[in-house]
């Protein structure tokens, strides 16, 4: 009799061993496919998401389309197109746009889904354009498929006040002797006297700054060296410097070509 509790006995305890070993022991897949709980942290609340997108994604009959796309805090959208290789003719579309329940997808509204694509993965500083059932495009034009933010200098959509050239104090006023770089269409505008200077700009990097096809109107002016002298310094600039209201141009180490001083709004 006792044996035979002994027996039930040695049973039970071997059954508890095994099952405590079953729960513990949970094999490394099981465990990887448990999704850990959502933190309501989304593309929607979470990233800064509002701004400028942009870049050419793949075209089947043309040689990419240009595309720029602006988000607004009211949830619309500026949708801005060209197709390249062809005709030069830009496109501009308005509208709303909604989010997935997920926070993480917008749709377009507004567009014929027939004729492009109206939803994007917004991630940090880039949207990714998806397929028709709002898949990840693959293959080996995917990463042709994001458009980047267009994140903003320091030194652009301001009007800087030139001060000083080549080490030399100059003379004017915010509205004779400037700098604006409007980070919108990458263009540059600048005064140094009576011509206005006009062209291309582009920044690499946080300090590498380049200026390319510079032009100016042709008023015959009196004393135009401080504009030649400047328009020089934009030929030759390749950096920046900032510091506070204080912006220079500058030339590999050299001394800063040109001082600016920023015109606060009034």
């Amino acid at each position: 009799m006792n044996r035979h509790f002994l027996t039930v006995g040695a049973a039970v305890l071997m059954s508890v061993v095994l099952s405590s070993c079953a729960v513990t022991g949970k094999p490394a897949e099981h465990a990887e496919a448990v999704k850990p709980p959502f933190d309501g942290h989304t593309s929607q609340n979470a990233l800064d998401w509002q701004g400028t997108y942009q870049g050419v994604l793949p075209c089947a009959d043309c040689e990419g389309i240009s595309t720029q796309i602006t988000l607004s805090p009211n949830e619309t959208y500026v949708l801005k197109t060209q197709y390249m290789g062809g005709s030069d003719k830009a496109f501009s579309q308005k509208g709303s746009f909604v989010w997935s329940q997920n926070g993480r997808v917008i749709t377009l509204d507004g567009i014929n889904k027939a004729e492009a694509l109206t939803q994007y993965l917004v991630g940090e500083n880039q949207l990714t354009q998806l397929d028709l059932e709002g898949n990840r495009i693959t293959g080996g034009l995917a990463e042709h498929y994001v458009l980047k933010k267009v994140v903003k200098m320091p030194i652009e959509d301001k009007r800087w006040k030139l001060v000083e050239l080549n080490g030399q104090p100059v003379k004017g006023t915010a509205k004779t002797h400037y700098l604006v770089l409007h980070s919108e269409t990458k263009q540059v505008e600048a005064k140094a006297g009576c011509n206005a200077m006009f062209g291309g700009y582009e920044i690499k990097n946080q300090f590498q700054l380049t200026f390319k096809q510079m032009a100016s109107t042709l008023m015959a002016c009196e004393n135009m060296a401080t504009e030649d002298a400047f328009s020089k310094v934009l030929e030759m600039a390749d950096n920046f410097s900032i510091s506070g209201d204080k912006m220079s141009l500058n030339k590999a180490r050299m001394a800063p070509l040109a001082r600016f001083e920023l015109v606060k709004p009034e």
